[in-house]
């Protein structure tokens, strides 16, 4: 009691397919390419900073970070974001506008 499939139909492929190299991968005497990653001589923003902060593995109040503002440089760990301000463990808040630079001390 042997049952025969159907038969599928399948195209046969004549020639060697390179479309695909064409079109998804750049060609390197290509002289429109424009270098989309930041050089580390580029200044990443704070916001920035931030992002790759809350988006690492670790626990954000775990991570020593050095904020320098205008006024004051604050050598604490981050709490939280609220709005537009970074709230610090020690309990200071503060304002994003006033942020010049975020030095993570620690590995991520």
């Amino acid at each position: 009691m042997k049952k025969e499939l159907p038969h599928i139909y399948k195209n046969e492929i004549g020639s060697r397919v390179t479309k695909n190299r064409n079109i998804y991968h750049i060609k390197e005497n290509d002289a429109e390419i424009k270098n989309e990653m930041p050089l580390e001589s580029d200044p990443v923003t704070v916001e920035a900073k931030l992002k790759k902060l809350f988006q690492s593995r670790r626990y954000i109040f775990n991570i020593e970070v050095e904020i320098v503002t205008k006024r004051k440089v604050y050598d604490t760990k981050i709490a939280g974001k609220v709005k537009n301000s970074i709230v610090t463990i020690d309990g200071e808040v503060i304002p994003m506008i006033e942020i010049e630079d975020i030095i993570i001390k620690d590995r991520l």
